[in-house]
C-alpha cells in the first residue's frame, strides 16, 4: 500500500510537471500567434500606405505631365520617377536668367502651373533643391554670393517663397536646400553637361505627418 501511494504521488507530481510544461508551451504559442498577427497587420498597413503613395504620385505625374507637356517635350523640364518620390527637374535658364537669383517671368508662369497641379495634394511634401555647375560665379553674382553654395540655396529658397506666396501652397509642406555643384548629373567639362547641372529639382513625396 505504501509503495502504491508513493507511485501515485510520483505520478501526480509528473502530471503536474507536464501540465506546467504544456501551459508554458501554450503561452509561448499564444505569444507567437499574437506577434505574427501584429506583424501581419503592420505589413498590411505598409502595403496600404505604399499603394496610396503610388496612386498619389501617379496622379500627380499625369497632371504635371499634361500641364507642362510643351516644356517636357523641349527637354527644359524632366519628370523622374523614384521608389516613393516624384522629381520634377527644371533645367538651366528656364527659371533663372544667367547672373540672377530672381525667378524670371517664364519661370513664374511655369511654377504657377506646377503649384496648381499639386495644391490639393495635401499628403505630399515638397522639397526644392538648388544645383549649379562648377564654374566660378560671374561679377554680378559675386557681389551678392560668396560661392555656388549660397547661390544654390538662394535659388531654391526663391522657388519655395514663390510657391508659398504666389502659388498658395501651405508652407508646412515646403522646404529648401542647396547642393552647389557637388551633385552633378552630367560632366562639367562641356557646355551641355554644365547646362544639365544648372537646375532646380522639386521633389514630391508622402508627407511625414
Amino acid at each position: 500500500l505504501e509503495q502504491t501511494q508513493k507511485d501515485c504521488c510520483e505520478e501526480v507530481a509528473d502530471l503536474k510537471a507536464r501540465n506546467t510544461y504544456l501551459k508554458n508551451i501554450n503561452l509561448q504559442l499564444s505569444q507567437n500567434i499574437e506577434r505574427l498577427d501584429n506583424d501581419l497587420k503592420k505589413k498590411k498597413s505598409v502595403i496600404k500606405l505604399q499603394d496610396k503613395v503610388i496612386r498619389l504620385l501617379d496622379d500627380t505625374k499625369k497632371t504635371i505631365a499634361t500641364s507642362l507637356k510643351d516644356e517636357i517635350a523641349a527637354q527644359d523640364i524632366e519628370i523622374v520617377e523614384m521608389e516613393d518620390t516624384l522629381k520634377v527637374v527644371f533645367v538651366d535658364k528656364i527659371l533663372f536668367d544667367s547672373g540672377s537669383a530672381e525667378i524670371n517671368e517664364k519661370g513664374k508662369r511655369l511654377l504657377l502651373v506646377m503649384a496648381e497641379s499639386i495644391r490639393d495634394h495635401d499628403d505630399e511634401r515638397i522639397v526644392v533643391q538648388g544645383h549649379t555647375d562648377n564654374l566660378p560665379l560671374g561679377p554680378s553674382l559675386k557681389e551678392k554670393f560668396p560661392s555656388n553654395w549660397e547661390l544654390s540655396v538662394a535659388r531654391a529658397t526663391a522657388v519655395v517663397r514663390f510657391l508659398q506666396k504666389e502659388g498658395r501652397l501651405q508652407p508646412d509642406r515646403l522646404s529648401a536646400c542647396g547642393y552647389s555643384f557637388y551633385r552633378p548629373v552630367a560632366s562639367n567639362k562641356n557646355r551641355e553637361g554644365r547646362r544639365q547641372n544648372r537646375r532646380i529639382e522639386i521633389i514630391l513625396g508622402p508627407s511625414a505627418k
